[in-house]
């Protein structure tokens, strides 16, 4: 992106987040209005009259689809060999440490609504460090009512800038970005800038440079906070770096190591040697992560499922405001005698009518106006069933089947599937919006842990082991040109056997099966009770963890014979040398 010269880079970015923001209003006031009709808006579209009674199909059905569920990291190498899919499983369990670290829970609560609610969610991963140094990957999900993209384009990757907006205060500001408190004060959140305590409102840029470089520009009304040009390239004080040269031997997760002069065989059959110099790795892309609910034609969001139902919503808030109308007119009028010695109000049972001497009980009676609401009732429910099966969901898939004794147990899970696979591309989507989280997250831990950072796993038989994730490992040397590149050649999807697509309960019933069939092993061998157990706890069935320590009692003191490559090849991530074009490595090659 070019920025205008003569221009004040504020000038310039403020008035390109204002055009922005104009460009996109009518997204955003349809946002708004699902995010209203989410919570039960009575407004009816067309009239200023509002309903006097609302019935939200649009919360049930949105809540109906909430998912726990948060998929799990399964990385391949592009292209196979030994190492590389070992430094794969690497990966997957760095991802899963960063995960667990992180709020993700809270976080898939939250994307989940957005989803579903506004079409699409937006996920922004950022690189900070501590105060000591240590440097770490934070994430976060944000609504799309605080994300401007850039306008007329449907693909992150083919912008050249976009923005977020959020509220923070003065305060935090001046800790975050490292500006005095003179600054902080000409910074406003939009309408207001009053108070040393009161939020402002930061904007946010992230653009590309002339180069393709990804650029950062952070400003709150007449204060620049930051100015980050070529943002995701290494800085050593106050300029940038681009390469480290190697002065120590660097060790790796094999042990072997990098030396800091490379020795390589030339084409000639001579030996070349060269100053060992490992590239920085630079991310070339925004770090931000779009989730989709459903796939729409030019847009960068997906379809929202308000959108779809608010025909149903606005016509059922009409006929619920009628039937309430309905029985507030409708009433029971008593009939007395014009002489009666009563009085009558509405009391139930407050009243005993003692009648005189040779009065008749037929001269009291009763004129009943209560209305007949049942017709209302079924267009109601009619118009719910609509709401329903537009969105894909039945009443089995929501527990409210009142059918249950009249089907039996297989034809109930059938209607489950069959809901849950016209839900199918729903969470294709979601587990392609983590699968992105997750290539970001090893980007990151690519780009700048310069330290080894300690993982933990359980292995086939069920022990913690402690292993490493080191950036260092993924550094080749391309005896071609004689210079070092780093290897970020790897596939990233979800994995489909971690429980993220199957019920708990089916994963239960599946290893159960399994147990009776042989497949773990003799059934009666303590041994083998241990492997399901282990299974069960890995599916999170209830208690499961006692039974583990309960059947490992009987197995301990008896030696355990096993192949190391076969059952855990993965326990030590110890890197073999490799060779992809027939030439030794440098060392072997000195």
């Amino acid at each position: 992106m070019k920025i205008e010269e003569g221009v004040s880079r504020l000038s310039f970015f403020s008035s390109l987040y204002e055009e922005a923001k104009e460009r996109l209003s009518g997204i955003g006031e349809a946002l708004e209005r699902h995010e209203m009709q989410y919570r039960g808006d009575d407004r009816i579209d067309g009239s200023a009259e509002r309903a006097s009674a609302v019935r939200n199909i649009t919360y049930e059905i949105v809540e109906s689809q909430v998912s726990s569920d948060i998929p799990q990291p399964k990385v391949t190498a592009a292209k196979y060999s030994e190492e590389r899919e070992r430094l794969a499983h690497a990966i997957e369990r760095l991802c899963v440490s960063v995960r667990d670290e992180l709020p993700f829970e809270e976080m898939n609560d939250l994307d989940e609504r957005f989803t579903y609610v506004y079409g699409g969610s937006v996920w922004l991963v950022e690189w900070e460090e501590d105060e000591r140094g240590r440097g770490g990957v934070r994430v976060e999900c944000i609504s799309p009512r605080d994300f401007f993209p850039q306008p007329e384009l449907c693909r992150i990757e083919d912008m050249e800038y976009c923005f977020f907006r959020f509220d923070t205060t003065r305060e935090e500001i001046c800790r975050r970005y490292g500006i005095s408190p003179e600054v902080a004060r000409e910074a406003e959140r939009e309408g207001s800038s009053e108070g040393i305590g009161e939020t402002v409102t930061v904007v946010v840029c992230y653009y590309r440079g002339e180069d393709g470089e990804i650029c950062r520009f952070a400003f709150s009304g007449d204060a620049v906070l930051e100015d980050a040009v070529g943002y995701f390239r290494r800085r050593i004080g106050d300029r940038h770096a681009d390469a480290e040269r190697v002065s120590r031997p660097v060790p790796l997760t094999s042990g072997d190591e990098i030396r800091p002069v490379t020795a390589y065989l030339r084409e000639d059959g001579s030996v070349g040697r060269v100053p060992t110099v490992l590239p920085y790795y630079e991310i070339r892309e925004f770090p931000i992560v779009i989730r989709r609910n459903t796939a729409a034609e030019r847009r960068l969001l997906g379809q929202s499922d308000c959108g779809f139902i608010r025909p149903q919503q606005q016509a059922i808030n009409k006929v619920e405001s009628r039937i309430l109308q309905k029985l507030m007119r409708g009433s029971v009028t008593p009939i007395v005698p014009e002489d009666a010695q009563i009085s009558v109000n509405n009391s139930v049972f407050g009243q005993v009518i003692r009648l005189r001497p040779g009065e008749s009980a037929a001269q009291y009676g009763k004129v009943d106006t209560t209305p007949d609401i049942s017709r209302d009732v079924l267009e109601a429910e009619r118009l719910y069933d609509q709401a329903k099966r537009i969105v894909g969901i039945s009443d089995t898939y929501q527990g409210m089947d009142t059918n249950v004794g009249n089907i039996s147990g297989v034809a109930r899970q059938l209607q489950v599937s069959q809901t849950a696979g016209r839900l199918e591309s729903k969470r294709r989507m979601k587990n392609a919006a983590y699968a992105k989280l997750d290539r970001l997250i090893f980007l990151y831990y690519l780009s700048y842990a310069d330290e080894a950072r300690d993982l933990s796993y359980l292995d086939a038989w069920g022990r913690e082991q402690n292993v490493s994730f080191n950036r260092y490992d993924f550094y080749r040397f391309d005896p071609a040109r004689g210079v070092w590149c780093v290897d970020d050649r790897f596939l990233f999807s979800a994995d489909l056997g971690q429980g993220a697509q199957v019920g708990r309960e089916a994963l239960w019933e599946r290893n159960l099966a399994n147990l009776r069939a042989g497949t773990l092993g003799d059934p009666t061998d303590p041994g083998t009770l241990l492997r399901y157990w282990q299974q069960q706890e890995r599916a999170h069935y209830p208690f499961a963890r006692d039974q583990v320590e309960y059947f490992r009692g009987f197995t301990k003191g008896k030696e355990v014979e096993r192949d190391e490559r076969q059952i855990a090849p993965f326990d030590d991530l110890r890197v073999e040398p490799e060779n992809d074009d027939g030439v030794d490595r440098p060392e072997q090659a000195s």
